[in-house]
């Protein structure tokens, strides 16, 4: 069993809208259904499962029923998420377990849900390269980093800019074997829970591996209103009727 998890928990506060950023539009459709289009799309994955906050479940099951799926809405799940990324995660996780009885061999493809332009070939990607692997393993999508990066100390002093040539900013999907992941997350301390919000320092603080697969400059996460900004010129030009030769 294959699922795609996607985590669409979070209240909109840093985009500063009363409405959960998950949940605006880009063009006709809103920034969650491009992510779960995107899932839909690719055969390999047998359910989609989303997190959103207690109070917009209701509405995200309206919102699948009226987008159009067909006989794929049936594939896609919703359950109520957690405070915070790591509880929305497990939340979908518990979901998959109790309601669905995926064992642990189920590979479980998690997202968030604003990085709207995920293609189908960065989410088999992740599954191909886990597939590949053992349950020890996690599998992230990445891209080389473009600035230096610099680790900060005390007083705002610089205390170490790695290479960059060894450096790459983690996206999602990241995929996971889902009993590896449970155990994983059980071990995991309260303090390590609110900071560790990544699978990949996860895994390797609990000894494990994780590997990366090429992600894409355009897989980028709408976080801020620029960033808002930026995807919805983005659906517009993708949208834009092409000119004929004459230019008519």
């Amino acid at each position: 069993m294959i699922i795609g998890a996607i985590v669409a928990g979070g209240t909109g506060r840093r985009m500063g809208t009363a409405v959960p950023k998950q949940f605006l539009k880009l063009g006709n459709r809103t920034i969650l259904l491009r992510s779960v289009d995107a899932f839909l799309a690719c055969e390999e994955i047998d359910t989609v499962i989303i997190g959103v906050p207690k109070e917009w479940v209701t509405y995200t099951k309206q919102l699948l029923d009226e987008a159009g799926y067909g006989d794929l809405r049936k594939k896609v799940r919703v359950t109520e998420g957690g405070a915070n990324r790591n509880e929305t995660m497990w939340s979908i996780t518990e979901y998959a377990v109790t309601r669905l009885k995926a064992p642990d061999s189920t590979i479980m493809v998690t997202h968030d849900a604003v990085r709207p332009f995920v293609t189908g070939d960065i989410i088999r990607r992740t599954i191909k390269m886990l597939q590949s692997a053992d349950e020890k393993t996690g599998v992230t999508a990445a891209i080389p980093a473009s600035d230096t990066i610099l680790r900060i100390g005390a007083n705002s002093e610089v205390v170490e800019a790695p290479k960059r040539i060894n450096m790459m900013h983690a996206q999602t999907p990241q995929t996971v074997y889902l009993g590896m992941w449970r155990r994983v997350y059980k071990r995991l301390s309260v303090a390590d829970r609110e900071f560790r919000t990544d699978i990949s320092g996860m895994y390797i603080s609990a000894g494990l591996r994780v590997k990366v697969v090429d992600g894409a400059v355009g897989n980028s996460k709408i976080t801020t209103p620029e960033d808002l900004e930026a995807a919805k010129r983005r659906v517009l030009d993708e949208e834009k009727p092409d000119s004929d030769a004459d230019g008519e």
